[in-house]
């Protein structure tokens, strides 16, 4: 009796966690981290920093930098680069963690050079938040 209470109790055990699990679509997130890159390239040629800042995830604003030195930073970059021309999705990985996060990376055309950028993104639902940009020069393969 006590092995059936037991293997009764595992089962239940086990069921509950499964049905507690969201199921992750990866094209749908990776949709959301698309129309993110998006966004972020027209603040970027709007020169709106401001709204790029904004859009950083609450576990990178403050932490990582100022918003002082980000608006800077941010500004060396577009003086550097110039406007966004032409991009295109080389890669994108979506990770199923807590929170889920994409990964990517464009090649990119600006006024001043071709540069490829790193997107890293935590997704919360339809919450889209920016974890890390890099920007390097060149198209590495």
């Amino acid at each position: 009796m006590k092995r059936k209470l037991s293997l009764i109790a595992i089962v239940m055990l086990l069921a509950g966690c499964t049905f507690n699990v969201k199921p992750i679509y990866n094209n749908q997130e990776q949709a959301r981290a698309e129309a993110a890159v998006t966004q972020f390239h027209q603040w970027h040629n709007d020169r709106n920093f401001e709204a790029i800042y904004a859009r950083f995830d609450d576990k990178v604003q403050g932490a990582v930098q100022t918003k002082e030195q980000f608006m800077t930073a941010a500004a060396e970059t577009f003086g550097q680069w110039g406007k966004l021309q032409t991009t295109r999705l080389d890669s994108a990985k979506v990770f199923p963690s807590n929170p889920i996060q994409v990964k990517m990376i464009y090649n990119s055309t600006f006024e001043k050079g071709n540069a490829q950028e790193w997107f890293t993104w935590n997704i919360y639902g339809d919450d889209v938040r920016l974890f890390e940009y890099r920007i390097t020069p060149g198209w590495d393969k």
